[in-house]
């Protein structure tokens, strides 16, 4: 694991844990690299019932997938500091892609490092902090 973070409890009220840095992080700065699990569509019904569910980013088409390491872990805000981008692999499978979470400004240290969700989470939870 990365020596950069750790999860502690969040900040967000209700919110659980959280992502905080543990050193002052640069902007530009790779926070953490993670493998990703990918999950058909046809899974989601399932997932949906589970814990799991609130930790899934949506993906191409009507698949999701689980952020390894502290990447599921991360929480949401409107102003985030951080921002995940899916890095691919010439000639290799789709379950080897990564998502590389980058800060978008400084972070200090013990600061809580936050990504914009985006996409349906938005639609879903439009007063969300």
């Amino acid at each position: 694991m990365s020596k950069k973070i750790e999860i502690r409890k969040s900040k967000i009220k209700n919110a659980g844990r959280g992502v905080f840095a543990l050193t002052d992080i640069k902007k530009g700065e790779v926070i953490e690299i993670c493998p990703i699990l990918i999950f058909p569509g046809g899974e989601y019904p399932h997932l949906s019932e589970t814990k799991l569910s609130g930790y899934l980013f949506e993906y191409t088409g009507d698949s999701t997938i689980l952020a390894l390491g502290f990447g599921s872990m991360y929480n949401h805000t409107n102003t985030p500091n951080a921002k995940y981008e899916m890095v691919e692999y010439e000639g290799k499978s789709e379950q080897n892609n990564e998502l590389y979470f980058v800060a978008t400004k400084p972070i200090k240290k013990d600061e809580e490092i936050y990504i914009d969700y985006g996409g349906q989470y938005k639609k879903l939870y439009s007063s969300a902090n």
